[in-house]
């Protein structure tokens, strides 16, 4: 029987690519209940399409903001089990606008715990990111903040809260995986700097890792095998017809990431598995 069965997980931020990969990783198991909440209701309504009641009936949905403590306190009533990725992840809009970050991102997550321990959470994970390692811009030092908080909040021998540090999940929305997509169709992809790396982890690898913290021992933040590739060798793949607009660094921005005290300017990927 799995750690799950009968359990009931709720996904915060669950309407994204990282809680769509969860629930299919889920829905496989003897789970009871698995909670999508989120602030996006268009998201939500087009999970309930990709995710019929009929099949998936394990399923639920409630429109909400991780900045709403009430709202938190209420939705996590019941819940076993929760997994935080809420967040506002993109560097520019973080750069742009850095109090809305710090309200999601920090606040947001300490409301979180404190949610988690009204209800008597059993475990939760915050899901990270490699821009908290050494960060420079707003996105990473919010998230390098709210990993401190919630690993923090775990007790002396107590290890209620995880985090989970990941890097560019392949074809999420927001991504730049994505974006150099979007980009191919007008002829011209951007690219910031021509020697740029970046980590990455496929969806499943992701859901799958994050599920697997569950069972973890460890008190420390946990890191999944992850490789990098060249963000111009990703660009020219994606659009080897398209004129490639070198654009430079963008605040907040970093050549190379680092996770474990690997940069990823090492282990690079070859394009073709990705």
């Amino acid at each position: 029987m799995s750690v799950y069965a009968g359990k009931n997980i709720a996904i915060l931020g669950g309407s994204g690519t990282l809680g769509r990969a969860l629930v299919r990783e889920l829905s496989e198991t003897e789970v009871s209940r698995i909670l999508v909440f989120s602030r996006d209701e268009i998201k939500q309504l087009e999970m309930m399409e990709t995710f019929p009641s009929e099949k998936y009936p394990m399923l639920d949905y409630k429109l909400g903001d991780v900045r709403d403590l009430p709202r938190l306190k209420e939705v996590l009533e019941g819940m076993d089990f929760v997994i935080h990725a809420a967040a506002i992840k993109h560097v520019v809009m973080a750069e742009k606008n850095p109090e809305e970050c710090h309200k999601t991102n920090v606040i947001g997550t300490q409301n979180v715990i404190e949610a988690c321990r009204v209800n008597n959470i059993t475990r939760a994970i915050l899901i990270s990111t490699d821009k908290a390692v050494n960060p420079i811009g707003v996105y990473g030092k919010s998230k390098k903040e709210a990993e401190r908080g919630w690993l923090t909040a775990n007790e002396p021998n107590f290890d209620m809260f995880k985090v989970v540090r990941l890097g560019n999940i392949i074809g999420a929305r927001g991504s730049v995986f994505e974006a150099f997509e979007k980009q191919r169709k007008s002829g011209v992809i951007k690219v910031t700097h021509p020697d740029a790396t970046r980590f990455c982890i496929s969806q499943e690898e992701a859901a799958q890792f994050v599920l697997q913290a569950f069972e973890s021992e460890k008190q420390e933040v946990l890191v999944p095998q992850m490789n990098s590739f060249h963000v111009l060798k990703l660009a020219k793949k994606i659009g080897p017809e398209c004129k490639i607009d070198i654009i430079g660094l963008r605040p907040g921005d970093k050549l190379h990431e680092e996770i474990n005290g690997v940069s990823s300017s090492s282990a690079l990927l070859e394009l073709k598995k990705i």
